[in-house]
Formats: C-alpha cells, sequence, structure tokens
C-alpha cells in the first residue's frame, strides 16, 4: 500500500538582518501556517485511504471486488462501494452506491454488471467509501473490472505466418501472400464514422448509426488482408473535424494537429467511441475479416502533433491517455477475447527536444504501466517505432555530420534514441518486474512502423541502399526474441512524405517495383542472394560478423 507524507526542513536565522520589517516577519509566519496546514489536510487523506481493493472481475452476470486493509473510520460499521464512469472524477456528495458490506479486514462486494444496458458498468472503475460525519469518503484506491474478456462470445486465432509485415495499401493487397507478409497494417479515423449514417447499432440502450460508406470500406479492406492470411493491425486515430469536435478531449480541441486524444471527459463523447469501438471489435472477428491487432493512438509520447491532448505535463498526459486506453481495451476484449492491445510510442526513448508537450518515451510508457497497475492490471502490449536517426539517414548504421558527436544511440536505458541498432533497449526495459504482463510474463512486443527511403537530398540513398538497410534492420529486430513482429513502413510510396519529408519509403511506387520488394519478398527466407548483397554496403564480410545469420 502506498505511503503519503511530507518532510519540512525550516532554517530561521537567529540573527535577523538589521531593518527586517515586521510585515515581512508576518508573511513569513503566514506562509509557514498555511504549509503546516496542507501537512495536516495530506496526512488526514492519507490516513483515510487504508484500504486496498485487490480484485475488480467479471463472475457472470456481476462485477466481484476484494478489499482488505485496516478497518478506517466510520459512522455505522459499513463499507459502501462506488461505481465512477469514465467521465466522473470523484464521488463528491453522491450518495448512490452500488454495494455495501460490513467492515472488515477482507471484504467482498458483489454488483451487477448490466452488460449492455444503460447501468453498463464495463467501463467503471470502483472505490471502497465509509460514512464519516454523514459523508461518504473514500479509503480505498480505485479500480477497474481486470478481465473484460470474460464478456467475449469471440475468440480468434494469432495468425503468425511471419515476423514481417508492410504498412499495407488495400489496391495492391493482392501482392501480401505472394510477399510472404505476415502482417499488414492500417488506420483507422474514429471521426470518420460519426460524419454520417447508414449502419445501425445498439449499445448500452442508446442508438448509433455509423457512416455506412466508410463501414463499407473497411470491410472491403479487413476481408482483402485477411483473405491474404495477414494479421490485420489498426491504428486507430482521432482526427480534427468541427463537425465531430466533441470527440476529441476538451483541452485539446485545436485545430491543426496531426491526431487527438479522444474524449473520456465528458459522458456523450465517452458513450459514442465505447459504442464505435465495441462495434468494430464485434464486426471485425469474423466473416468480414479479423483486426488482430488494434494500436490505440500513434506515437503518443509526442502529444503535439500526433496524440494533442492540450498543454499539461507527462503525469496528467499519461494519465488521461490510459483512460483511454482503458476504455478502448475493455471495447475490443469484451467482444473478442482472441484480440491484442497495443500502446505507440516514438523512437524518442529519453530524448526531449524542448518541444512542449513533447515527452521521452519512456517516462510517457513507466507513467502508463504504473497507472494501469495501480489501477487494474491488463494485458496491454507495446508498439514502437524505431526509425534511423535522422528519419532520411537511410544508412543508420552510420551517424550524419552533425549528429555522431551527440551519442543518441547505445545500449544503456539511459540512450536517448532508439533505432534498429539497439531495440534491446526497449526489450532489456519491459522484462523489468514493474513492466511484466498480469501473468508474470514479457508483455507483447511489436515493431510497427519502420521505415527506409530510397531518394533524399540531404543524405545519399538508392533503391539499393534502402533494400540493404531493410535487409540488416530486420535480421537486427527479428532476431530480439521479445519482438513478435517487424512492420516495415510501406508497401507503396506515400505522396506526403516524398514531397514534406523527402522520403520515399516504399518498397514499390504506384506505377511499379523498387529493388527492396523482392529482397523484402526473401529475406527471411534464407536465400542468401537476397540478403548477402547488403554486407558490403553495410561494411561487412558475413553476417556472423555481425552477430547475426
Amino acid at each position: 500500500m502506498m505511503q503519503c507524507g511530507i518532510v519540512v526542513s525550516v532554517n530561521i536565522k537567529t540573527q535577523y538582518v538589521e531593518g527586517i520589517t515586521m510585515k515581512r516577519k508576518w508573511s513569513f509566519r503566514i506562509a509557514l501556517a498555511m504549509l503546516l496546514a496542507l501537512m495536516m489536510q495530506v496526512t488526514v487523506m492519507a490516513a483515510n485511504k487504508t484500504v486496498t481493493i485487490n480484485n475488480c472481475v467479471i463472475t457472470g452476470t456481476n462485477i466481484t471486488v476484494v478489499a482488505s486493509g485496516a478497518i478506517p473510520a466510520t459512522d455505522d460499521g459499513m463499507y459502501y462501494l462506488f461505481e465512477l464512469k469514465p467521465y466522473q472524477t470523484e464521488v463528491g456528495a453522491r450518495t448512490d452506491y452500488c454495494a455495501s458490506a460490513p467492515a472488515t479486514d477482507i471484504t467482498t462486494f458483489t454488483t451487477s454488471l448490466d452488460f449492455n444496458n444503460a447501468g453498463n458498468k464495463l467501463y467503471s472503475r470502483f472505490v471502497v467509501t465509509t460514512l464519516q460525519g454523514g459523508v461518504f469518503v473514500p479509503v480505498s484506491n480505485e479500480m477497474h473490472i481486470t478481465n473484460p474478456e470474460a464478456l467475449a462470445t469471440k475468440t480468434t486465432g494469432y495468425p503468425v505466418r511471419s515476423k514481417k509485415g508492410l504498412t499495407a495499401d488495400w489496391r495492391f493487397s493482392e501482392e501480401l501472400s505472394d510477399l510472404g507478409a505476415g502482417y499488414a497494417a492500417y488506420e483507422l479515423d474514429i471521426s470518420r464514422f460519426f460524419t454520417a449514417g447508414g449502419i445501425n447499432y445498439t449499445y448500452n440502450g442508446k442508438n448509433y448509426s455509423f457512416n455506412g460508406g466508410v463501414v463499407a470500406e473497411y470491410d472491403i479492406v479487413c476481408q482483402k488482408f485477411a483473405n491474404e492470411g495477414c494479421n490485420v493491425v489498426m491504428i486507430v486515430k482521432n482526427s480534427f473535424n468541427p463537425a465531430t469536435a466533441d470527440l476529441i478531449l476538451p483541452t485539446g480541441r485545436v485545430p491543426g494537429k496531426n491526431c487527438y486524444a479522444m474524449n473520456t471527459a465528458e459522458q456523450g463523447a465517452a458513450e459514442k467511441i465505447e459504442a464505435l469501438m465495441s462495434f468494430l471489435a464485434n464486426r471485425y472477428s469474423g466473416s468480414k475479416g479479423t483486426v488482430h491487432t488494434w494500436i490505440i493512438g500513434n506515437e503518443i509520447n509526442n502529444n503535439s502533433p500526433w496524440h494533442y491532448a492540450g498543454d499539461m505535463d507527462a503525469d496528467t498526459f499519461a494519465a488521461q491517455y490510459a483512460r483511454e486506453f482503458r476504455l478502448c481495451y475493455n471495447a475490443i476484449k469484451s467482444q473478442n477475447a482472441g484480440a491484442r492491445v497495443f500502446l505507440n510510442i516514438d523512437q524518442r526513448w529519453n530524448f526531449e527536444d524542448g518541444t512542449p508537450n513533447q515527452y521521452a518515451a519512456r517516462t510517457i510508457l513507466d507513467k502508463f504501466a504504473a497507472n494501469i497497475s495501480e489501477s487494474g492490471n491488463i494485458d496491454w502490449g507495446l508498439s514502437l517505432h524505431p526509425h534511423p536517426v535522422p528519419l532520411f539517414n537511410c544508412q543508420f548504421w552510420n551517424m550524419p555530420a552533425g549528429y555522431a558527436g551527440l551519442k543518441l544511440i547505445d545500449h544503456t536505458d539511459n540512450s536517448k534514441m532508439v533505432n534498429p541498432l539497439n531495440v534491446d533497449v526497449v526489450t532489456n526495459h519491459m522484462t523489468l518486474p514493474t513492466m511484466l504482463a498480469p501473468d508474470g510474463n514479457v508483455r507483447h512486443i511489436l515493431i510497427s512502423e519502420m521505415g527506409f527511403t530510397s531518394y533524399n537530398t540531404a543524405l545519399p540513398t538508392d533503391e539499393t541502399i534502402q533494400a540493404a538497410a531493410m535487409v540488416y534492420a530486420y535480421k537486427l529486430t527479428a532476431s530480439n526474441p521479445f519482438i513478435e513482429g517487424v512492420i516495415i513502413h510501406r508497401q507503396v510510396d506515400h505522396a506526403s512524405e516524398v514531397v514534406h519529408d523527402g522520403m520515399a519509403v516504399g518498397i514499390r511506387t504506384e506505377t511499379g517495383t523498387k529493388y527492396a520488394y523482392d529482397v523484402f519478398r526473401y529475406m527471411d527466407t534464407g536465400n542468401a542472394a537476397f540478403t548477402d548483397f547488403a554486407l558490403p554496403i553495410i561494411g561487412a564480410s558475413s553476417w556472423a560478423e555481425l552477430g547475426l545469420q
């Protein structure tokens, strides 16, 4: 159980500076009194939290909550369990507790789940209170349900044809099987589903209508990728649209960012997101194709511009993201127990460039993990983007001029950046006891984006160098036993990346294939003709010299 306390050390000089005024003396005394009062308040608050909720699970049509600890002050010797919806921040003056029981060293509560009814508690967290002076005072931690998969009517398998995958283009989906791609990654913007109607869905007693054209689009995409035998990876984003701005966290409703945080702070928006994610997880778990892997957000540690929630510190941001993730996780897992749900970070492991609302990836990862563990540990996974540093440095094994002296890459947990050379930094971190999955194993880890350009005006590269970089990076990362998949970004050059970033990272263009195309096809087959060409480019005589096969 966490303890909270404040130690104050005040050094009062015995000799005051001559001429000090009584006004300044009183100002100091008032400030000291205020600090002592704050100490007393914090001590009282800490003393109230003597109970720990150890377990919060679905059992049949009910929720069972088990709490233990020293019995705090109580008017009547009873514990009262309150439910807090995602958008509710405190018990406050409420009196509508959902369960009660005599206060004992170990206490069990039972409350109805009400799944898919107006009172659905699937997304709620629970807190134990006691009556103190006629007021319900929280005396425990807050805990979420940890087994939403108990509700699922579907449990799909998890295909693992190969570790290699692509950021896929549905227009060329028929190539994926021939390429041996094990993963096909695609993006999904939740705001698009609320721009019109056509597909009706009833959830928690409310009727929703999702954009029929958008749903039809994803029906085609998911079926195409699934038919090619791929593990379908869906990256869930949220864009700015004045018509759907309610889906964005109120503090983040500023146009011009790439992606936005989901609104869990307001009831209407939170319920719409719950309904949509439940609908999607159910629909894409069978005949219309299966999404096996869901990634909630993109490079979330880069709040601005990739997951904009507004101006806030890292603690506040991580807590907000944990609420979004938990909502999506419960919606997905309650429909398909076999699906996996991931968060995503970029390659700036400990690097902060001073840009407002850009946090080190490790900082956000650690804070997120702590938040989830304290409020009900679940089987979240980690996806990462270990791109070259800088992004257009296709020859990532050599730092360009101006970067070499910065010492950005090493193999310690304090490395500033992560690229294909040192992904072990992340996987080693994930073996820490604080990062393990509920079953005690290392969590699922996926490289969901790693790209190499065949074109750039700043650093020399071409199609052969791009292919060599891809082979080397794949061997480095796929050989890591903790990394389950390596998704190369991307199948087809994207015009916006070429124009705005000076990067052409596809293994093909709109009109034809690149050298990397066939190299991708054979790079995991043991066919030396499609891998050994890279050795002189890298500067090695054999893969064994590099510790690779």
